[in-house]
């Protein structure tokens, strides 16, 4: 359950163990960087496709991995959820999560139910 003004990729982030808080630390310089300049300014190993096919994406650093798509209208990077790399290869599991969640998002746009917050 999503508490009111909570934002679940930063809850994610800040409630990761020590160990992994260095990474989680400079995610969000990541999201400033795509929020400043796109994703031209970000290396393919700090930010790429993770399934073309659905328009998923995903900051990298280290082991954590934040999947994020785009809206409807090109205009908005949604964060949908963040995870970490158990194994080399990617997971598939979490994509799906990234696919249904964007899924439900634009259903929700196109219905109007969404909820701004800032």
């Amino acid at each position: 359950m999503v508490e009111e003004g909570e934002v679940p990729v930063l809850r994610f982030l800040r409630e990761l163990p020590a160990d992994m808080q260095g990474s989680a630390n400079g995610m969000p310089a990541l999201f400033q960087r795509y929020a400043e300049s796109g994703r031209r300014q970000l290396s393919s190993a700090a930010f790429h496709e993770a399934n073309k096919q659905e328009g998923i994406w995903q900051f990298i650093k280290g082991r954590l991995r934040i999947f994020c798509f785009m809206d409807a209208d090109g205009t908005l990077l949604v964060l949908s959820h963040g995870a970490v790399k158990k194994t080399q290869k990617a997971d598939t599991s979490e994509v799906a999560k990234a696919v249904r969640l964007k899924e439900a998002y634009l259903a929700a746009r196109k219905q109007a139910v969404l909820e701004w917050e800032e």
